[in-house]
């Protein structure tokens, strides 16, 4: 069975609680589902890691037996998905938050004005759309809040709470952020070697004209006019440069059509550079498309384990279900088999599929040489065209670190309501972890480091041919 690509089911396991929301059986319901259903539990809650896993969860139940509001009861749930280190592992939020007020008396915004510049209390501003007060206000989680003093939005008044800050540690915090008029978490850092918010946007008046602290410049594009999201250049008479910008498989037609316009030119150079940087999500037709340009020698293409639950079954079956006259009909029902494999399982690692050998005709003469571009926005579908790239006589990676975001895969998600909000959580676990060659938060190494911030890096990745 060919490898399967990273998909989303979408079925929706619902967990009905309480209109109220308690927070301690909110939370204890979404451990107790996880630990059942999701496939990273069993490698990341080990006996070396069980101690703090339980300390964690236990100061999490304390937390949670006080908390009442539903936006910090579920800052906590996050907290505890974070322990994981999975980006896979995802907290969606399915409701708007009540705007809250704060009214602030002169002597507190003068008092915030004479804060030092390296204080975390202040006044703050957004470039010409908002002014805040950050000001100390103990209130569940929060430490901080920030009070809207002036706000060129319709959508905010002054008095308004825009975000709220939760400290975790020493100079760490969460950050609790309402500027969509949605909830969306986030974890920063102010103090002396790092300032989270003005990595954000968010200056003090004093240090407005400074440059943004933690701010990263935009990496420089190969070429002044980038075409998006795929195509091909000619770099000098033997080189030749291939963007693929995403393996998502509505951008297929194109690079089939890129591809075959531009097949003499691929054929011919005896250099090829292919720039992978921020491709994530996608399905495998364009690798297999790229195969023959990069194929030496067979290739290792490693399997992976289906985490059998009734629940994650059911999850499978509803999305095969969905994809009937779709794909391919041999296709849905080797995954059928494959899954049933697990019915009335709990807890059972079921072999999705062999590894596999990949063996194609006679390599191609040209290109001779191909360097692939990676950087830290490059997962999911990409790592995998990478880890099989990697493994050619012919091809070099270059660039940084990608993402690390493809051991544990193929997405299932859970509703639960009162307040409502869904997890995605990975049902699949690649055969590389047990083999201790995963590549989660470590990501796939470049051969050569490439500096996509420096001027004339493309002419330096040629000099490497």
């Amino acid at each position: 069975m060919k490898a399967i690509a990273v998909l989303l089911l979408l079925l929706c396991n619902t967990v009905v609680n309480a209109q109220e929301c308690d927070c301690r059986k909110k939370f204890d319901s979404v451990q107790v589902y996880l630990k059942k259903n999701y496939v990273g539990f069993i490698d990341k809650v080990t006996p070396v890691t069980q101690q703090a896993y339980t300390a964690m969860l236990t100061k999490i139940r304390l937390q949670a037996a006080t908390i009442k509001g539903a936006t910090h009861c579920l800052l906590l749930v996050n907290r505890y998905l974070r322990f994981f280190k999975d980006q896979h592992l995802a907290l969606h939020i399915g409701y708007t938050p009540l705007k809250e007020k704060i009214a602030l008396t002169p002597q507190q915004l003068d008092l915030l004005q004479k804060q030092p510049v390296s204080g975390v209390a202040g006044i703050y501003q957004a470039d010409s759309l908002y002014k805040v007060a950050l000001v100390k206000n103990l209130r569940g989680l929060r430490t901080y809040a920030a009070v809207i003093m002036e706000s060129a939005s319709p959508d905010w008044k002054p008095g308004d709470v825009l975000f709220e800050l939760a400290a975790t540690g020493p100079d760490k915090f969460d950050m609790i952020s309402y500027v969509t008029q949605e909830v969306n978490f986030d974890t920063l850092t102010i103090g002396k070697q790092r300032d989270g918010l003005s990595a954000l946007g968010w200056q003090k008046p004093a240090t407005a004209s400074l440059q943004k602290a933690g701010n990263t410049p935009a990496e420089i594009p190969a070429f002044a006019d980038m075409p998006a999201p795929l195509f091909f250049r000619q770099v000098n008479d033997s080189t030749g440069y291939l963007r693929i910008s995403s393996f998502d498989a509505a951008f297929y037609p194109l690079a089939d059509s890129v591809l075959n316009a531009n097949d003499e030119y691929l054929r011919r150079n005896p250099n090829l550079v292919i720039d992978v940087r921020n491709s994530g999500l996608g399905a495998d037709k364009l690798i297999e498309r790229l195969r023959p340009l990069l194929y030496t020698q067979p290739v290792r293409i490693t399997g992976a384990d289906f985490y059998a639950t009734p629940d994650n079954i059911a999850a499978w079956r509803h999305v095969l279900d969905e994809q009937t006259g779709k794909l391919p009909e041999e296709y849905v029902e080797q995954i059928r088999a494959a899954i049933e494999q697990g019915s009335g399982l709990q807890g059972r690692l079921v072999s999705m599929g062999p590894d596999e050998n990949m063996i194609l005709p006679s390599p191609l003469p040209a290109p001779a040489k191909v360097a692939i571009l990676i950087n830290g926005k490059c997962s999911n579908t990409a790592e995998q065209f990478l880890l099989e790239a990697a493994q050619s006589q012919k091809v070099k990676l270059m660039g940084t670190p990608t993402a690390g975001a493809l051991d544990y895969s193929n997405v299932a998600r859970v509703k639960f309501s009162a307040p409502d909000f869904s997890i995605d959580y990975p049902v699949t676990r690649s055969r590389r972890v047990a083999a201790g060659q995963g590549i989660d938060n470590k990501g796939i190494q470049p051969a050569v480091k490439v500096n996509f911030h420096s001027a004339g890096w493309l002419e330096e990745v040629v000099k490497q041919f």
